[in-house]
């Protein structure tokens, strides 16, 4: 079973659909929120647990997100298998993604998109994440015990939940409380996670897609198009699209949903 959480602070409209597409996806699927808004009262009406650790959290300043909730969902003892956390515009565009998910699992603990693994300022300096943790490498390596960290693009993570126990009980969190307190690293939740998983001996992987290709459908910035989502849609390896933003998010759910139908009526 999949635990998704979902990180968002505004517009609850677009919430309420992304929820609701979840589950017209993965109906067998358990959904936290971590509120990182001001709002207190934002997606108590949702119907879905909040993480009683959310906080209000800076653009760029994510890290504390993905443990805030490891940490809860192992005290409660929340029952699932994979632990996946989704930005507010990450759109599910087909079924079949639990399938897919346990079939490219097998054998590791940690799966996400657009994997870097840098052992020197010198691997990709064009990273400006990877750069701000360099400049503070010397903070954070006795943190890690490594001479390597690892990366990933935020959104839809995987962790098998033996390894997010074997954070939760192995990591030093006062030690990572000071760290993330004074880190000026930009996209910390970008490299935390996945660099802890391969320090406690965890597998990782990326998603099975080809980096060039998979910019059509998964990226930072520009937002994806009714064309492109359609696209994504024929391609076996893409179950969601990356970033479908505010009062598009509902559009491009229900065209999706329209895609479906014809595909099923043979139109």
């Amino acid at each position: 079973m999949i635990c998704f959480t979902i990180l968002a602070h505004e517009d609850e409209r677009v919430l309420t659909e992304q929820i609701k597409n979840i589950r017209h996806y993965i109906p067998n699927v358990k959904i936290v929120l971590y509120n990182g808004g001001a709002n207190r009262d934002f997606g108590s009406c949702q119907g879905i647990p909040i993480c009683p650790y959310s906080r209000p959290l800076q653009y760029g300043k994510l890290g504390r997100f993905l443990y805030d909730v490891m940490h809860w969902l192992e005290e409660t003892n929340i029952e699932y298998d994979y632990l996946i956390n989704l930005d507010s515009d990450v759109l599910f565009i087909k079924p079949g993604f639990e399938s897919f998910i346990e079939e490219v699992m097998e054998g590791y603990d940690c799966m996400g998109a657009h994997m870097q693994m840098q052992r020197s300022a010198h691997d990709n300096p064009q990273f400006y994440p990877g750069v701000t943790l360099w400049n503070e490498w010397h903070r954070w390596q006795p943190f890690f015990q490594t001479n390597y960290f690892v990366r990933y693009f935020n959104p839809a993570q995987v962790y098998r939940r033996s390894i997010v126990r074997k954070i939760v009980d192995e990591t030093d969190f006062n030690q990572l409380e000071q760290l993330l307190a004074a880190t000026n690293t930009f996209a910390m939740e970008e490299m935390l996670y996945a660099t802890l998983v391969m320090k406690y001996g965890g597998k990782c992987r990326e998603y099975p897609w080809d980096y060039e290709e998979s910019l059509q459908y998964v990226r930072t910035v520009k937002p994806i198009s009714f064309d492109e989502m359609k696209a994504a849609k024929l391609e076996s390896h893409y179950y969601w699209v990356h970033p479908v933003k505010g009062e598009t998010f509902t559009f491009m759910s229900m065209l999706s949903k329209q895609l479906d139908h014809k595909q099923k009526s043979g139109q």
